[in-house]
């Protein structure tokens, strides 16, 4: 046996086949749900190599981790976008595998955040590639396996199977893209469907369009046991816009509201440091924002204990970034584009810029040589990174309340569909919400609900515009006052956990909410305490 120890803190592993295979969450195979030992016993049959395990995976379709120990080899694996994490490292000659970031970071004694990845998670809320936040700790990227071979000092290789890239359809009449995106949105949630088997799904029903198509699509195909909600400050945009879609639908809906009071206790608590702690994977921002939402629904036993929580996270959200490359016709202007975009959450400097360039740079490496294209480079950058372990993380808190989930908009079709979409479909969410506009119009007599999320007063979007492409430091000043006012009704408001004062300063410097909490996450974790000597 390879010298390989697993460790799998988290529930929803489950041990098969004499624990030969471990396997969490489930997919479909060939249209077959699998999960628990049908899933483990499919890929018993599978040659332990990673080319015959790429074949196996490109043809599963859902969100999961799965690990295989032989005498000759290791296999581990995750889905398409990450969505069960598995961390690594090695020391020793051991290779220790486990879902528990920090567990590994105690196994090969890796004491102080590296100041390069601390850098990088502070600006972006994130670290790229395969680093966390501390050196010798390593994470599976998205679509990735781990193959360690036998040897006398066990060898480590990473294999791609999956990558998010563009490769445009021929056919560019627009009544084929709306029926196949139509068809991938109905097979999707079908999906949905049969993984739930009847149990309550719940949507965190926004004003926007992603989780309004899973509630519209839910309605189409006739599934009952549906409880949408959302959460805030009483009467805001977002919470009306939600409560409107509902009852159009014809949907149960239910509104948690926020306080200052409830979000100040919970903060200054042991429980959100270990909430923390655990759903940061030493890699991402830990998602907070429908926290005690979430826990409301569970205390008051709102949502059934067996139900599956399903966000509208998935593929599109990538299009609201594509018209940011619009006016870049080479690829070599991407990597300062994803810095300027994505690297925002605290001021930086031209060292800060520098070094993030660097690891952007040798995150496309994977895809830079021989593709000419920016905006299959910025979407690949977009799938792997932000989404991935930014935005998909989230999945962490419905997990953190032993809640299942499901992701319908990051499904195989789905992502297929944009991923082949034409690129004049795919700059920006205007096609995408018109389908969506009109597939609402046609089930319910509100056709004209627009998306909560991007009303504007009309400084803010006269300053984005006009001013900003003068680069006035006026619009500067406004955007950040804007920002300021805007996030005391939203419900990642960083008044509600740190003085009016302090957040002033940093809102007004160049932070915004999550570059707050990604300073204040830094200051809580980054110790470097050995638990044998004591010592820092």
């Amino acid at each position: 046996m390879p010298n390989v120890m697993f460790h799998w803190n988290k529930t929803g592993w489950e041990n098969v086949l004499d624990a030969n295979i471990m396997v969490h969450g489930a997919a479909f195979h060939n249209g077959q749900l699998l999960r628990g030992r049908a899933f483990g016993q499919a890929f018993e049959r599978v040659e332990l190599k990673p080319e015959t395990w790429t074949d196996m995976l490109t043809n599963c379709n859902g969100f999961f981790a799965i690990a295989s120990q032989k005498p000759e080899a290791t296999i581990v694996a995750v889905d398409r976008l990450r969505s069960i994490p598995v961390f690594y490292g090695q020391y020793a000659g051991t290779v220790y595998i486990s879902d528990d970031a920090e567990w590994v970071r105690q196994q090969v004694g890796d004491w102080g955040m590296d100041p390069i990845a601390r850098e990088q998670f502070q600006l972006s809320g994130y670290v790229t590639g395969s680093n966390t936040l501390y050196h010798n700790v390593k994470q599976l990227q998205a679509g990735e396996l781990l193959y360690v071979s036998n040897s006398f000092s066990p060898n480590l290789t990473h294999h791609r199977w999956y990558r998010f890239t563009h490769n445009e359809t021929e056919n560019h009449e627009e009544a084929f893209l709306l029926k196949q995106l139509d068809q991938s949105v109905e097979s999707s949630v079908r999906r949905l469907a049969e993984y739930a088997n009847g149990r309550q799904i719940i949507i965190p029903l926004s004003g926007g369009y992603d989780s309004r198509l899973i509630a519209l699509m839910l309605k189409r195909i006739s599934y009952e046991n549906t409880l949408t909600f959302t959460y805030g400050v009483s009467s805001n945009n977002e919470s009306e816009y939600s409560r409107k879609v509902a009852e159009a639908l014809g949907l149960r809906w239910y509104f948690v509201e926020y306080s200052s009071h409830e979000w100040r206790e919970w903060w200054q608590s042991e429980e959100r440091l270990a909430y923390q702690r655990w759903s940061s994977g030493w890699v991402s921002l830990p998602h907070v924002q429908d926290w005690l939402a979430v826990r409301h629904l569970k205390s008051n036993d709102i949502a059934d204990a067996d139900a599956v929580f399903c966000p509208g996270h998935g593929a599109m959200a990538i299009l609201s970034h594509l018209g940011k490359v619009h006016p870049i016709k080479n690829k070599n202007a991407v990597p300062e584009l994803i810095f300027r975009s994505k690297f925002g959450l605290a001021p930086s400097g031209i060292k800060q810029h520098d070094r993030a360039i660097k690891r952007i740079l040798l995150m496309l490496e994977d895809v830079w040589v021989g593709n000419e294209d920016p905006y299959s480079l910025f979407s690949y950058f977009e799938w792997c990174e932000r989404q991935s372990k930014f935005l998909a993380n989230s999945v962490r808190v419905y997990e953190y309340f032993g809640f299942d989930w499901w992701l319908p908009l990051w499904d195989s079709d789905f992502m297929s569909f944009w991923m082949s979409a034409p690129i004049d479909i795919r700059k920006g969410k205007g096609w995408y919400a018109t389908y969506v506009k009109n597939l609402y119009a046609s089930v319910t007599a509100d056709g004209d609900l627009q998306n909560a999320t991007a009303l504007s007063p009309f400084y803010i979007r006269y300053t984005k515009n006009h001013l900003r492409r003068a680069n006035i430091n006026i619009y500067r000043w406004l955007y950040k006052f804007w920002k300021s006012k805007k996030y005391q009704t939203s419900p990642i408001n960083p008044y509600c956990r740190y003085s009016s004062d302090f957040v002033s300063k940093r809102l007004m410097s160049g932070y915004t909410a999550n570059g707050i909490d990604a300073e204040q996450f830094i200051a809580a974790f980054d110790f470097a305490e050995d638990p044998k000597t004591g010592l820092r």
